[in-house]
Protein backbone atom coordinates (compact mmCIF):
# COMPACT_ATOMS: atom_id res chain seq x y z
CA UNK A 1 0.00 0.00 0.00
CA UNK A 2 2.58 2.38 1.32
CA UNK A 3 4.87 1.72 -1.98
CA UNK A 4 1.76 2.52 -4.14
CA UNK A 5 0.74 6.22 -2.18
CA UNK A 6 4.96 6.62 -3.16
CA UNK A 7 3.92 6.53 -6.57
CA UNK A 8 0.71 8.06 -6.85
CA UNK A 9 2.30 10.91 -4.21
CA UNK A 10 5.31 11.79 -7.05
CA UNK A 11 2.14 13.02 -9.69
CA UNK A 12 2.31 16.28 -7.64
CA UNK A 13 5.52 16.95 -7.76
CA UNK A 14 6.74 20.31 -8.88
CA UNK A 15 9.33 18.81 -11.27
CA UNK A 16 6.29 17.08 -13.09
CA UNK A 17 3.75 19.41 -13.00
CA UNK A 18 5.48 22.74 -13.31
CA UNK A 19 6.79 21.73 -17.10
CA UNK A 20 3.28 20.18 -17.57
CA UNK A 21 1.63 23.60 -16.56
CA UNK A 22 3.93 25.21 -18.87
CA UNK A 23 2.99 22.99 -21.65
CA UNK A 24 -0.84 24.20 -21.02
CA UNK A 25 0.17 27.51 -21.25
CA UNK A 26 1.77 27.43 -24.16
CA UNK A 27 -0.93 25.85 -25.71
CA UNK A 28 -3.89 28.69 -24.17
CA UNK A 29 -1.55 31.46 -25.71
CA UNK A 30 -1.21 29.27 -29.06
CA UNK A 31 -4.84 28.00 -29.44
CA UNK A 32 -7.25 30.33 -26.76
CA UNK A 33 -5.01 33.49 -26.52
CA UNK A 34 -3.08 35.61 -24.54
CA UNK A 35 -5.55 36.41 -21.92
CA UNK A 36 -6.28 33.00 -20.80
CA UNK A 37 -2.83 31.74 -21.02
CA UNK A 38 -1.74 34.50 -18.47
CA UNK A 39 -4.90 33.83 -16.13
CA UNK A 40 -3.62 30.17 -15.96
CA UNK A 41 0.01 31.26 -15.22
CA UNK A 42 -1.39 33.79 -12.76
CA UNK A 43 -3.20 31.33 -11.16
CA UNK A 44 -0.66 28.36 -10.79
CA UNK A 45 1.76 31.05 -9.54
CA UNK A 46 -0.72 32.17 -6.66
CA UNK A 47 -1.14 28.79 -5.80
CA UNK A 48 2.66 28.38 -5.51
CA UNK A 49 3.67 31.59 -3.68
CA UNK A 50 0.43 31.42 -1.11
CA UNK A 51 1.73 28.17 -0.16
CA UNK A 52 5.48 28.53 0.01
CA UNK A 53 4.94 31.74 2.15
CA UNK A 54 2.84 30.25 4.49
CA UNK A 55 5.18 27.00 4.65
CA UNK A 56 8.27 30.02 4.91
CA UNK A 57 6.21 32.04 7.96
CA UNK A 58 4.88 28.73 9.99
CA UNK A 59 8.69 27.42 10.36
CA UNK A 60 10.19 30.72 10.73
CA UNK A 61 7.76 31.02 13.47
CA UNK A 62 7.58 27.57 14.60
CA UNK A 63 3.86 27.75 14.54
CA UNK A 64 1.29 24.92 14.48
CA UNK A 65 -1.82 25.70 13.61
CA UNK A 66 -4.33 23.45 14.02
CA UNK A 67 -1.61 20.71 13.07
CA UNK A 68 -0.84 22.94 9.98
CA UNK A 69 3.23 23.37 9.92
CA UNK A 70 3.77 23.17 6.31
CA UNK A 71 0.56 23.04 4.09
CA UNK A 72 0.63 20.26 1.06
CA UNK A 73 2.06 21.59 -1.56
CA UNK A 74 2.04 18.43 -3.61
CA UNK A 75 -2.01 18.46 -2.98
CA UNK A 76 -2.07 22.45 -3.88
CA UNK A 77 -0.57 21.76 -6.91
CA UNK A 78 -2.45 18.50 -8.02
CA UNK A 79 -5.65 20.60 -7.45
CA UNK A 80 -4.83 23.45 -9.64
CA UNK A 81 -2.93 21.77 -12.59
CA UNK A 82 -5.47 18.61 -12.71
CA UNK A 83 -8.33 20.66 -11.67
CA UNK A 84 -7.56 24.01 -14.58
CA UNK A 85 -6.85 21.62 -17.12
CA UNK A 86 -10.03 19.94 -16.44
CA UNK A 87 -11.63 23.45 -16.48
CA UNK A 88 -10.03 23.62 -20.10
CA UNK A 89 -10.77 20.52 -21.66
CA UNK A 90 -14.33 19.96 -20.66
CA UNK A 91 -14.83 23.85 -21.11
CA UNK A 92 -18.81 24.80 -21.29
CA UNK A 93 -19.45 20.76 -21.33
CA UNK A 94 -22.57 19.37 -19.80
CA UNK A 95 -22.27 16.23 -21.16
CA UNK A 96 -22.17 12.54 -18.65
CA UNK A 97 -18.77 11.88 -20.14
CA UNK A 98 -17.59 15.29 -19.21
CA UNK A 99 -18.98 15.26 -15.84
CA UNK A 100 -17.29 11.74 -15.00
CA UNK A 101 -14.25 12.93 -16.13
CA UNK A 102 -14.70 15.93 -13.57
CA UNK A 103 -15.33 13.55 -10.58
CA UNK A 104 -12.31 11.37 -12.14
CA UNK A 105 -10.01 14.00 -11.53
CA UNK A 106 -11.78 15.25 -8.26
CA UNK A 107 -10.77 12.39 -6.46
CA UNK A 108 -7.42 11.50 -8.30
CA UNK A 109 -6.40 15.25 -6.65
CA UNK A 110 -8.19 13.77 -2.98
CA UNK A 111 -6.01 9.81 -3.40
CA UNK A 112 -2.48 12.74 -4.31
CA UNK A 113 -3.70 14.39 -1.30
CA UNK A 114 -4.45 11.01 0.94
CA UNK A 115 -0.73 9.74 -0.32
CA UNK A 116 0.95 12.74 1.56
CA UNK A 117 -0.91 11.41 4.63
CA UNK A 118 0.16 7.91 4.10
CA UNK A 119 3.38 8.30 3.13
CA UNK A 120 3.62 9.95 6.16
CA UNK A 121 4.88 13.53 4.38
CA UNK A 122 2.11 15.88 5.93
CA UNK A 123 -0.89 15.59 8.26
CA UNK A 124 -4.07 15.44 6.94
CA UNK A 125 -5.11 19.12 8.48
CA UNK A 126 -1.92 20.12 5.90
CA UNK A 127 -3.51 18.31 2.80
CA UNK A 128 -6.96 19.86 3.72
CA UNK A 129 -5.16 23.46 3.52
CA UNK A 130 -3.25 22.58 0.60
CA UNK A 131 -7.04 21.29 -1.08
CA UNK A 132 -8.50 24.88 0.19
CA UNK A 133 -5.87 26.86 -1.67
CA UNK A 134 -5.31 24.94 -4.51
CA UNK A 135 -9.11 24.60 -4.74
CA UNK A 136 -9.97 28.35 -4.33
CA UNK A 137 -7.41 28.96 -7.57
CA UNK A 138 -9.80 26.36 -9.29
CA UNK A 139 -12.06 28.09 -8.92
CA UNK A 140 -11.00 31.52 -9.90
CA UNK A 141 -9.59 29.66 -12.60
CA UNK A 142 -13.33 28.53 -13.50
CA UNK A 143 -14.87 31.61 -12.94
CA UNK A 144 -12.95 33.89 -15.27
CA UNK A 145 -11.75 31.29 -17.46
CA UNK A 146 -13.81 32.35 -21.47
CA UNK A 147 -11.88 30.24 -23.60
CA UNK A 148 -14.00 27.46 -25.71
CA UNK A 149 -11.38 25.56 -27.85
CA UNK A 150 -10.80 22.29 -25.88
CA UNK A 151 -7.34 20.75 -25.89
CA UNK A 152 -6.33 17.38 -26.98
CA UNK A 153 -6.30 16.18 -23.49
CA UNK A 154 -5.87 12.44 -24.57
CA UNK A 155 -2.40 13.77 -26.55
CA UNK A 156 -1.53 15.82 -23.18
CA UNK A 157 -2.43 13.07 -21.01
CA UNK A 158 0.55 11.07 -22.53
CA UNK A 159 2.57 13.68 -22.21
CA UNK A 160 1.90 13.90 -18.57
CA UNK A 161 2.68 10.23 -18.25
CA UNK A 162 5.65 10.72 -20.34
CA UNK A 163 6.39 13.49 -18.24
CA UNK A 164 6.42 11.25 -14.94
CA UNK A 165 8.04 8.19 -16.43
CA UNK A 166 10.94 10.28 -16.93
CA UNK A 167 10.75 12.00 -13.78
CA UNK A 168 9.87 8.53 -12.25
CA UNK A 169 12.93 6.35 -13.97
CA UNK A 170 15.76 9.44 -14.50
CA UNK A 171 15.15 11.72 -11.30
CA UNK A 172 16.63 10.61 -7.89
CA UNK A 173 14.00 11.20 -5.29
CA UNK A 174 15.67 14.87 -3.87
CA UNK A 175 14.50 16.60 -6.39
CA UNK A 176 10.61 15.74 -6.20
CA UNK A 177 10.81 18.41 -3.63
CA UNK A 178 10.75 22.05 -2.95
CA UNK A 179 11.18 22.18 0.68
CA UNK A 180 14.81 22.23 1.22
CA UNK A 181 14.95 25.88 -0.65
CA UNK A 182 11.94 27.18 1.64
CA UNK A 183 13.90 25.77 4.81
CA UNK A 184 16.71 27.57 3.48
CA UNK A 185 14.88 30.68 2.78
CA UNK A 186 13.09 30.83 6.26
CA UNK A 187 16.79 29.77 7.76
CA UNK A 188 18.02 33.59 6.02
CA UNK A 189 14.86 35.28 7.72
CA UNK A 190 15.32 33.91 11.16
CA UNK A 191 16.99 37.27 11.74
CA UNK A 192 14.19 39.01 11.08
CA UNK A 193 11.70 36.60 13.34
CA UNK A 194 11.27 39.29 15.97
CA UNK A 195 9.67 41.79 13.98
CA UNK A 196 7.81 39.28 11.26
CA UNK A 197 6.60 36.42 13.95
CA UNK A 198 3.67 37.37 16.72
CA UNK A 199 4.75 37.59 20.37
CA UNK A 200 4.59 34.77 22.46
CA UNK A 201 1.82 34.91 24.74
CA UNK A 202 1.97 36.70 28.07
CA UNK A 203 1.76 34.19 30.86
CA UNK A 204 0.61 34.76 34.23
CA UNK A 205 3.08 34.90 36.95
Amino acid sequence: MTDLMMLVTHFGATVLLAPFSLLVAAWLWRAVGWREALLWCGCVAGVGIVTGLAKIYLQLCGLHLHGVHSPSGHTAFSAIAYGGFTVIAMSGSRSLRANLFRVGIALWVLLIGYSRVVVEAHSPNEVIVGLVIGGASVAVFAALYRGRVRPPYLLAGSILLAVALVALLVIPDQVFTLENWLHRIAHQLVPYRGSLCPAPPVTAA
